[in-house]
């Protein structure tokens, strides 16, 4: 096995940039489906030119402004339209993050990241380990899975975006919108920004929400297989030679190390999401709960249900994979105690003690390190947004 497996990742950053200059096609593992074609095919990532990049976020930064100023010239009208306003503008605002994030603040970080993944894959592949190497086809045929599930859902989110507006006697758009100076709803506005939504907002917002979603949730599922293959490493220490026991252990503690670099750069690019995430889904969530108690027509109600179970889908699949991986990282410390440190000598003990103190800390993803990505915390901000819609309907009473 070669021994750039238990190097430091963020000390040899020098190394992997060598590495990913030789290797132009981490886009076509097969862990990652078609979700980081779909970045580099849209410019997120990659060598896309500054023209492109601002393209493709002016609409949605456009879109958001006049979300901003519709709600404040509406906020004393209907109130289910409001709530649903509310709803549509945490989705905007949710794909304007998620695009700054990968566009401007870590792109370099984020190609780095899948590039290593990549050499790591491709590593324990040729270890031979035929636990590992089914485990590892798990993984990928489960992260294809769900990326086709979540493309699915989002076929039926445009279809039901498309047709929303169609819902209503008067013209509608897909997000309402208003702007000072001129009326959007008046020819030819209404169909210039009709077409901007369907054609530009609605298309750039699923290309970039689920392929994230999608590869935070590769991350998660790739970070249970590497923590397996600790364990197992753990498990088959010599125990023999005790020479050959203290540098296998030693090696160990390394790879450990190494998991948690891992972990700590997939936390660096999603812990501002998942913090906006946390704040903006119980204030969708409610809202349109909201909306659908107010409304009466059927296909309001149904458009109404679609939103909320794809936003409600991506939401509780992430924290699903994270308190996995969160639960996975909490059995090295039994897999470290359960080596044959009895046999060994002083340094070998002290080597375990280390090993099991640094365990117990559990290998967490948080919102913005908050609050931990748990289905506990899942659980909180429904019931939380639970509360506060029952809130807004005594108010309305």
């Amino acid at each position: 096995m070669e021994i750039w497996v238990f190097f430091n990742f963020s000390s040899d950053i020098s190394i992997w940039n060598k590495i990913g200059h030789i290797m132009h096609n981490y886009q076509n593992l097969q862990l990652y489906s078609v979700n980081v074609k779909i970045f580099l095919k849209f410019g997120f990532i990659g060598s896309a030119s500054k023209m492109k990049m601002s393209l493709m976020a002016l609409v949605p930064f456009i879109t958001e402004i006049g979300q901003l100023f519709n709600l404040f010239v509406t906020l004393d009208k209907d109130i289910s339209e409001t709530g649903l306003n509310f709803f549509f503008l945490g989705v905007v605002t949710s794909g304007i993050i998620r695009q700054f994030i990968i566009t401007a603040l870590k792109d370099e970080k984020y190609v780095r990241l899948l590039r290593w993944v990549e050499c790591w894959y491709h590593e324990l592949e040729r270890s031979g380990n035929p636990q590992i190497l089914g485990k590892l086809q798990d993984i990928t045929k489960r992260a294809q899975t769900l990326t086709r599930i979540g493309f699915y859902a989002a076929c039926i989110g445009m279809v039901g975006a498309f047709s929303f507006p169609f819902s209503f006697e008067e013209r509608k758009f897909v997000v309402d919108v208003s702007y000072p100076f001129f009326d959007v709803k008046q020819t030819p506005f209404y169909e210039f920004f009709f077409l901007l939504q369907a054609l530009v907002l609605v298309p750039t917002f699923c290309c970039v929400y689920l392929p994230f979603t999608n590869l935070l949730i590769t991350f998660l599922m790739f970070g249970e297989v590497v923590l397996l293959d600790l364990r197992l490493k753990l498990n088959n220490i010599n125990k023999n030679d005790e020479t050959v026991m203290l540098r296998e252990l030693k090696e160990c503690i390394a790879y450990h190390k190494k998991i948690i670099e891992f972990r700590n750069d997939v936390e660096d690019l999603v812990a501002l999401v998942n913090f906006f995430d946390v704040a903006l889904f119980g204030l969708m969530f409610c809202m349109m709960l909201f909306f659908i108690s107010m409304v009466d027509d059927l296909q309001s109600i149904l458009t109404a249900l679609i939103f909320i179970g794809f936003t409600f889908y991506t939401i509780a699949i992430s924290y699903y994979h994270a308190n996995k991986f969160t639960n996975e990282s909490f059995e090295i410390c039994y897999a470290a105690y359960n080596t044959p440190w009895y046999n060994g000598n002083l340094q070998m003990r002290k080597c375990v003690a280390i090993m099991i103190a640094r365990s117990q800390k559990p290998l967490q993803i948080t919102a913005g390190g908050l609050y931990p990505m748990t289905l506990e915390t899942f659980q909180a901000i429904v019931r939380i947004s639970y509360s506060y819609f029952s809130l807004l309907q005594g108010l309305n009473q």
